[in-house]
């Protein structure tokens, strides 16, 4: 069989960079008003950490599929790939944030660090200068790590030369630490130091099970478009799509699994330094919202895809993947929420716009990457076996 560059359409691309813009005239809109600013900031830093989360799980996808060897995904290896690539584009995001910093963080503002005990001890590491440094050596990281990644897997399609596959190994064995380490640091940065006085040693583990649980619905809905449109059409098949909804449950429990362990923990300690967090987040409008993740981040995937015929059909896939991305914003929401807009949750333009507009961008960056290689990596010696998969 013979696999051809997939090329999306103009009044797509165009599309979605006219929803980039017109989110981002929102959001300036909202900087300008003292009311709105820090709604606005929140909304894009939730957008922001949504976006990145996902392309970093793919990147992630790609390094374990590759260590794993992993022979029944070959033939998909372009879908992680593509969030993947998406990388480089988010980091203007990121510049954004760093610019926002004195609206989001109590601790850049030397006022609020003075006199307290806590904030004055983690000044040397909570401050704009080290925040900054650190997030730009984090995209650089990754940027340099991922891009080594989909490079080689590319070049394997020029010239079919199986070094190419070893080269990828040492990049994708090179990731896992890296990634471990920074995402994690960055899970801390960017939300975790919102409320600096609260502490949690399980808070990364929370944040990449829900990235992993969002880059997976996402290359399921990719996938399904692409056989949509005729791409993957006899190469993702229904065994691939039975596989894949096994590991959409075993995500869904590992995120559940490791909420519950963090709550657990605060609760049956109870200590005043970490009640708080989870008082103002487990009652009123916001315990609301801790039911609504819960259920649409792991009673939904769960439960609905424990039938086998439920796992192959691609309209059950489907939906079950879009109730997981809304769940990880639901989720990102009651993360970042309690510390922005207060005690009651409210959702309003401010909020959306930022989003949506990240979420543009970052479908922009998988598409653009996307369209950079043939759709299936037939230089590959493991794609005829993905090919013939059988589960």
């Amino acid at each position: 069989m013979s696999s051809t560059t997939f090329t999306p359409s103009r009044s797509l691309m165009r599309g979605l960079l006219a929803t980039v813009f017109v989110c981002g005239l929102v959001f300036a809109l909202g900087l300008l008003g003292a009311a709105s600013r820090e709604r606005a900031m929140g909304g894009l830093l939730m957008g922001f950490v949504h976006a990145v989360s996902i392309a970093l799980a793919g990147g992630l996808f790609l390094a374990v599929l590759r260590l794993a060897g992993a022979r029944w995904a070959t033939a998909l290896r372009r879908l992680p790939e593509a969030l993947a690539s998406s990388i480089p584009v988010l980091g203007f995001l990121g510049l954004v944030l760093i610019g926002g910093v004195p609206v989001l963080y109590d601790w850049a503002h030397e006022s609020h660090v003075v006199g307290d005990r806590v904030l004055e001890g983690k000044a040397d590491y909570l401050n704009w200068f080290a925040f900054s440094v650190r997030l730009l050596g984090y995209f650089l990281l990754w940027t340099w790590l991922l891009r080594g990644m989909v490079k080689h897997s590319r070049r394997q399609d020029d010239d079919g030369d199986p070094r190419h596959s070893c080269t990828l190994f040492k990049y994708a064995a090179l990731f896992m630490p890296v990634f471990a380490i920074t995402y994690s640091l960055a899970s801390v940065d960017w939300v975790k130091s919102l409320e600096p006085h609260w502490f949690s040693t399980a808070f990364a583990l929370v944040t990449l099970s829900g990235a992993a649980c969002s880059a997976l619905a996402a290359c399921v809905l990719l996938g399904l478009w692409l056989r949509k449109c005729g791409e993957l059409r006899g190469i993702l098949t229904d065994d691939h799509l039975d596989d894949l909804g096994k590991i959409t449950i075993g995500f869904a429990l590992f995120w559940g699994y490791i909420w519950y362990c963090q709550y657990m923990l605060v609760w049956y300690t109870n200590m005043p330094e970490e009640t708080p967090y989870y008082a103002l987040r487990m009652t009123g409008g916001w315990g609301h919202v801790a039911k609504l993740c819960i259920l649409l981040c792991w009673a939904v995937p769960f439960f609905v895809l424990m039938p086998k015929r439920a796992r192959r059909s691609p309209a059950v896939m489907g939906r079950v993947a879009i109730i997981v991305l809304i769940g990880q914003v639901a989720h990102w929401y009651w993360l970042i929420g309690p510390a922005v807009i207060g005690p009651h949750p409210a959702v309003g333009i401010f909020e959306v716009a930022p989003v949506v507009g990240s979420l543009a961008l970052l479908s922009w960056g998988i598409l653009r990457g996307l369209s950079q290689a043939s759709v299936v990596p037939l230089q590959d010696p493991a794609v005829e076996e993905s090919l013939h998969y059988h589960c």
